[in-house]
């Protein structure tokens, strides 16, 4: 499987403190496919977790999930179609960022196999959900902290 390289955007300083990537994968899914994509997203340094359990109507499923600390973090999201940030962007981040000051991020899983960072936005879809802890400080909106955060990566 070929991966896009990504090269790290300059002078972006820390501005999340971590975050974490989950996808929940049924029997017939493709693990180990998801496994090396969770650990391109996370510039494979991160470990990757699995959790093997059942679902609400008992058929076996998998949680497969990285954390990261915040520079992992940061490198993750500088991997994300900026065309994909643009649009988040666009749409407007408040219904992306929760009381707990968490930015969430749902990632197209069809594309991330492919190699590719794309956000989705159909709710149709099997997705990597992403939860960012955003660093914010007194003084400090969190909408405009996520916003100031993707104008960065996209490179504004």
């Amino acid at each position: 499987m070929e991966r896009i390289q990504v090269i790290p955007a300059c002078g972006i300083g820390m501005s999340i403190h971590g975050g974490e990537w989950r996808i929940h994968a049924s029997a017939v899914d493709e693990c180990e496919v998801i496994e090396e994509s969770l650990s391109w997203l996370s510039g494979g340094e991160s470990n990757i977790i699995i959790e093997k359990e059942n679902s609400t109507l008992g058929a076996p499923m998998q949680t497969i999930r990285v954390k990261m600390k915040s520079k992992a973090a940061l490198s993750s999201l500088e991997i994300l179609e900026k065309d994909s940030l643009v649009a988040m962007l666009e749409n407007g981040v408040g219904s992306r960022v929760d009381e707990d000051k968490f930015l969430h991020i749902r990632l197209s899983l069809e594309r991330l196999v492919q190699g590719r960072g794309v956000v989705s936005n159909n709710s149709e879809e099997s997705v990597a959900k992403g939860k960012f802890k955003l660093e914010v400080y007194p003084g400090q909106e969190t909408i405009e902290v996520a916003e100031d955060l993707l104008m960065r990566l996209i490179g504004k």
